[in-house]
């Protein structure tokens, strides 16, 4: 057996919660709250006391104001929407677990494993809502559309007695849109008709979803709930009577919660893959995210990293609380690879960034990362784990050998002829380790960048070099004054 939730008119009731003055006039709320008086904009919802005066949700403003003068249109109050399907929530998981959010102001629940006795308790739910109410059915669907019709509610109802419900009721499902309006052309009007109709017929002038709903309404389709499940915090926090002074005690104390952390991420199968710290200090307060190389569960793993980072701390005040959290991730599945290398222990590696990171400074250890530049030496450091993979050119390279670039590059002494073309022509290094006249030379390669920004704009010319009795050297010009030997091809 299921059973189905619902909130009769879920916007008005959330609006009139905000404004209860307005409770015994008639209200209503349009489809589109455009903040403009439009008579062709629908209304949405209405209070009990605007249904009593003849008006329907659906009709134009126009139409609905010709009818009730006194009408009163109120504005949404989405918040108030969600804490009342909220309230709702919790309400239907007093009697079961298994509960589905069907939509907003909808909700099913399995009552296979819930006493039958229990269900007399649902009278009980107008204490979460006035407008709340409930049915019972063999089928989740049949449930949903029994409730939505009021002659139905607060009641089993078998699959014969809800035949006479209108065939409008289908709307209200995935698709309903689509030939709905075709049947009632064809003198259909409960689900009975619709039932009555043959199956494979309806497949075949309609489509399969015809099909599936005649399997519906007859009680032939019984299908799983699409279980909600409230999302658990990973958070945790302890505040001390007597404030912390040294790195042992809040090992300590990390240990403890990150036991519970282990325990709530294997009971949801996933893994920690960032640890989030705030520690509460007398005078202010530290924050830390400690990135893994790999999401863990273990919680040995998880503390080697924390331990690292207890005993670099340096602290201005002693600490009064510390707050521990996590950010979930699935756990890495693979097959092992005998080509390729792989790290066999991920919680040496996380303690090995965390001792780096205690040596050089938060932020001061990564991957380098090379930018979309053609500038030389650009790049960014990201944290290993967020590293992306670099594209590689699958040109072949200019030349077969490679570059030793030296570090910082070499300046040098060169004389050149200024008035060659457009730039300025190398003819012999006359500083440096590599000294004598240029034979040859390829080039020059000018390139430059950040045009737009004066202080970060650059510009340089290359060339590529052959002196006697020394390696291919580049040589690189960025002024008149500043000649630099980049490096050598070896």
């Amino acid at each position: 057996m299921f059973a189905a939730f619902h909130i009769a008119g879920l916007p008005i009731a959330a609006a009139l919660r905000e404004q209860p003055e307005w409770r015994e006039r008639p209200c209503g709320i349009l489809r589109e709250s455009t903040g403009r008086d439009d008579g062709k904009i629908p209304l949405l919802a209405l209070n009990s006391a605007a249904r009593h005066t003849g008006i329907f949700a659906g009709w134009p403003l126009a139409r609905a104001l010709v009818r009730c003068p006194d009408l009163k249109i109120l504005s949404r109050h989405p918040q108030t929407e969600a804490a009342m399907l909220s309230e709702l929530i919790v309400f239907a998981d007093s009697f079961t677990p298994d509960v589905e959010i069907v939509s907003p102001d909808t909700l099913l629940l399995d009552l296979s494993a819930t006493p039958a006795r229990a269900t007399g308790d649902f009278e009980m739910i107008s204490s979460c809502c006035e407008e709340a109410c409930h049915a019972l059915a063999e089928t989740p669907d049949l449930a949903r559309l029994a409730v939505l019709e009021p002659s139905t509610r607060g009641r089993f109802v078998s699959t014969d007695e809800l035949g006479r419900l209108p065939l409008s009721l289908l709307g209200t499902l995935d698709g309903g849109d689509a030939f709905l309006p075709l049947l009632e052309l064809l003198g259909i009007r409960t689900l009975q008709d619709y039932r009555r109709l043959p199956r494979q017929d309806l497949a075949e002038r309609f489509g399969s979803l015809a099909g599936h709903w005649h399997d519906l309404v007859s009680g032939k389709y019984r299908r799983l709930l699409r279980l909600y499940r409230p999302p658990e915090s990973l958070a945790q926090s302890m505040d001390f009577d007597d404030a912390i002074h040294s790195s042992e005690a809040l090992v300590f104390i990390f240990n403890r919660l990150l036991h519970v952390l282990s325990s709530r991420l294997a009971a949801r199968h996933v893994a920690a893959s960032v640890l989030e710290i705030r520690l509460k200090l007398e005078e202010g307060e530290m924050r830390r995210e400690i990135h893994l190389p790999e999401p863990l569960t273990d919680p040995s793993a998880l503390l080697k990293p924390i331990q690292t980072f207890a005993e670099s701390l340096v602290l201005k005040s002693p600490v009064t609380g510390v707050e521990l959290n996590a950010t979930a991730a699935f756990p890495l599945s693979r097959q092992s690879d005998w080509t390729n290398r792989q790290l066999p222990r991920p919680e040496l590696w996380a303690d090995t960034m965390a001792r780096l990171e205690a040596l050089l400074g938060e932020n001061r250890v990564g991957i380098p990362v090379p930018l979309p530049s053609h500038r030389p030496d650009t790049f960014e450091m990201r944290a290993p784990n967020h590293a992306k993979p670099v594209a590689v050119d699958s040109l072949p390279p200019r030349y077969s050998i490679p570059l030793r670039r030296y570090r910082p590059p070499l300046n040098v002494a060169v004389a050149f002829d200024a008035n060659a073309n457009d730039f300025p022509k190398p003819l012999a290094l006359l500083t440096g380790p590599h000294c004598g006249e240029i034979l040859e030379q390829l080039g020059p390669f000018p390139t430059s960048g950040g045009g737009w920004n004066p202080d970060g704009s650059w510009r340089r010319i290359e060339w590529d070099i052959r002196i006697d009795r020394a390696p291919i050297l580049r040589l690189v010009y960025h002024s008149a004054d500043r000649w630099q030997l980049e490096g050598a091809y070896t």
